[in-house]
């Protein structure tokens, strides 16, 4: 039978493949079915030994996802571990308005999603990461691929930041989580000093700026998602802030159930 194990933040599916192995001497092969990106946490299903042999009947399987969506920022990611690209003003009454008007129900379809720029995707024997950290991805295709999300709903969000000082902070300790070995390997430091920049030119990280609507506050919903094998949340989260004209990102994406 697969194995269920949680993944934490920062943590790659082939560090916990070695943790396991590390713990179980037994398994001498072992394999994943359902990746989840580093910032990405929860549910993981191994498969040991013989059971790889099966790893195409449990790939396609469903899954439920909780995730929050910050409105106003934009990366090259579509989440935390990326270059921000953008940051809207969304205390002004339309970008407030379309956000709170949102109709989830759009997104409950079947449809043709994008690869996000920063996947594992292959296309002409690169994945798309690679492609993008060239600097090259507007010279090739982006694949995509048939997916379906069969429910999205707003849960309630018991993580709450009180000012962009606090959210700046949980990014950082989030993508800190890396390891030294793989820090390198996902522009690291290149990302810190974007988030750093973007909240010290911006100014948006004192709490006593305020706009007509009071403090600025980061603007984050919790939602959670069925969708079928391969949808990328983040991806969900980069169309949504699109839809509302202010750009959004994934943020603390859990896997929560295989179904």
């Amino acid at each position: 039978m697969p194995i269920f194990i949680s993944k934490s933040i920062g943590q790659t599916p082939n560090e916990l493949i070695n943790e396991y192995k590390s713990k179980n001497p037994m398994a001498k092969k072992v394999s994943f079915a359902g990746r989840l990106d580093p910032m990405a946490y929860g549910k993981m299903m191994l498969l040991v030994n013989e059971e790889c042999k099966l790893q195409p009947h449990y790939i396609g399987l469903d899954k439920i996802y909780d995730f929050e969506i910050v409105y106003g920022l934009s990366t090259d990611t579509y989440d935390i571990l990326g270059l921000v690209t953008g940051f809207t003003n969304i205390f002004n009454v339309q970008s407030l308005y379309s956000i709170e008007t949102l109709d989830l129900n759009t997104y409950i379809k079947k449809f043709e999603q994008t690869y996000p720029p920063y996947s594992s995707i292959v296309v002409n024997k690169k994945p798309l990461w690679e492609w993008s950290k060239l600097g090259k991805i507007d010279t090739i295709t982006i694949p995509s691929k048939q997916v379906e999300i069969y429910s999205l709903e707003t849960i309630e969000n018991t993580h709450t930041f009180n000012d962009y000082n606090d959210l700046y902070t949980h990014i950082i300790q989030s993508i800190s989580n890396l390891s030294e070995e793989n820090k390198p390997k996902f522009r690291f430091n290149d990302i810190v000093d974007s988030w750093r920049d973007t909240f010290e030119t911006l100014d948006i990280r004192r709490s006593q700026h305020l706009s007509q609507f009071g403090p600025y506050k980061p603007l984050i919903k919790k939602y959670r998602a069925t969708v079928s094998s391969g949808t990328y949340i983040r991806s969900l989260a980069h169309q949504i802030g699109k839809d509302v004209g202010c750009g959004a990102i994934a943020m603390n994406i859990r896997r929560v159930e295989f179904i």
